[in-house]
């Protein structure tokens, strides 16, 4: 039976359940070093001279956190497998008391520690740590409800039917011909499948690339129900109710990945904010002074999942010549650029409201540059020149990127452009981490000057 998907709330039930999760992580430690405070030096408190117990917690609760999370000691998965899950958790505790342990050897403060409180402290932690696994297997659904079908299945002309309790949708009810490589079909196929994890697509044989190039388009894991593969079990890559899959999109960030950009995103665009609210106060004075119009220009992009989102940059055409469509690529001594306009293209500035998208959800600090849907290379829209770019989707598009710093940007006159920052932006999304988009905010500083804004 064919059923439409109703809004899921997936991203808001997960932060509840990291929030349940962590929090009952944090109170085991303190009980834990609390507990051993009181059996080995009789109080809560301790010695005024001697660090206690509640010390050692706060010393090690933060770096348990932050560890935990990177490990994947929380999430939806998780519930499943409180065995695994607990080997995690202690695992990530041994780590921040390895640390601990280092900072304490460092700063000469060994002597003063209660090494019994030290020990009882642990092995408590542990004990709880592994004991709260299977309750919190138990009782977070009840208290974060239900928790929405993390997969969603696409039935493309073929014949399907589900026991499991997943999204059934209907590509031809809603409209969705994955033949159709464009932004409006992109963007209705991101509206079905809403924040599911897993898109599983049943569709005939013929079809099967059109729906690998839609797919890669979207930041959940993509796959296509291929039962012509039963034949080559067990060399299947993955299995969905028993029929063989084949994995086509993997999506690039796992969700503590995503956790750790954003909070790196937030730190520093709320930094930035404030650091550049002189420059944006002075800008908007020069834009309000030097032509009539708004100081903002807000022009539809494509982002996340393809989804179109407004853009903000500082207006630097004239209003009534303004492209907010974008068919029409800025040319040299453009006549549609104001005076002021031509400055702060030629060092950036203009895009700094960005910062604005940043902290709205949009976009990310580092990542793909968005794109408008009409824009070309040459005489062919992006993704008639290369089938790879929807993949370049599937994250938050960025300020800055791989391609900026490397020097791929400004007008795109050939199709030689596009390919060039294409490759740059899959290789940023294939291989992210935290660390290179520190590296890429750092080289940007080298770049924001240059030659090909105009």
């Amino acid at each position: 039976m064919i059923t439409q998907q109703r809004g899921p709330t997936l991203s808001a039930l997960r932060v509840r359940l990291y929030l349940i999760s962590l929090i009952a992580d944090i109170a085991i430690l303190f009980a834990a070093f609390a507990l051993a405070n009181l059996l080995v030096i009789g109080e809560f408190v301790g010695e005024p001279a001697k660090p206690h117990g509640l010390v050692m917690f706060a010393m090690i609760a933060p770096v348990y956190a932050l560890l935990a999370v990177q490990a994947g000691v929380y999430g939806v998965r998780s519930l499943a497998t409180p065995r695994a899950t607990a080997m995690r958790a202690c695992w990530a505790l041994m780590q921040a008391i390895m640390l601990m342990l280092v900072i304490i050897y460092f700063g000469k403060i060994a002597e003063q520690l209660s090494r019994l409180t030290f020990l009882v402290g642990v092995g408590f932690s542990m004990a709880g740590l592994v004991a709260l696994r299977p309750i919190l297997a138990r009782v977070v659904p009840a208290l974060i409800g239900e928790m929405p079908a993390v997969a969603v299945v696409i039935v493309d002309g073929v014949p399907f039917s589900s026991t499991a309790q997943a999204s059934v949708l209907d590509a031809s009810q809603l409209g969705i011909d994955p033949a159709r490589h464009d932004a409006e079909m992109a963007a209705r196929l991101a509206g079905a499948i809403g924040h599911a994890e897993r898109v599983i697509v049943a569709c005939p044989s013929a079809r099967i690339n059109d729906w690998s190039i839609a797919l890669k388009s979207l930041e959940a894991r993509g796959e296509i129900l291929v039962p012509e593969l039963m034949r080559f079990a067990p060399a299947k890559l993955d299995e969905y109710e028993r029929h063989p899959t084949l994995v086509v999109a993997g999506g690039p960030l796992q969700y503590r990945d995503r956790i750790i950009k954003r909070l790196f995103d937030m730190i520093v665009a709320s930094a930035g904010t404030v650091l550049l609210s002189p420059i944006f106060i002075a800008v908007a004075i020069a834009i309000k002074l030097t032509s009539p119009g708004p100081v903002l220009f807000r022009q539809p992009r494509l982002g996340r999942d393809a989804r179109l989102f407004s853009i903000y940059k500082f207006r630097t055409m004239r209003a009534d010549m303004t492209d907010h469509a974008a068919a029409q690529l800025t040319q040299r001594s453009d006549p549609r650029v104001t005076r002021i306009g031509g400055f702060l293209r030629r060092t950036s500035i203009d895009e700094l409201p960005q910062i604005f998208n940043v902290l709205k959800g949009d976009m990310s600090i580092v990542g793909p540059r968005p794109h408008a849907a009409a824009a070309k290379a040459a005489d062919k829209l992006y993704w008639e020149v290369d089938d790879r770019y929807w993949q370049r989707h599937c994250i938050k598009p960025g300020i800055t990127g791989l391609a900026q710093v490397r020097g791929h940007r400004g007008a795109t006159n050939v199709h030689q452009d596009l390919i060039d920052r294409l490759q740059s932006d899959l290789e940023y999304v294939t291989n992210w981490s935290i660390w290179r988009d520190i590296r890429i905010v750092l080289a940007t500083l080298r770049v924001l000057v240059h030659d090909k804004a105009y």
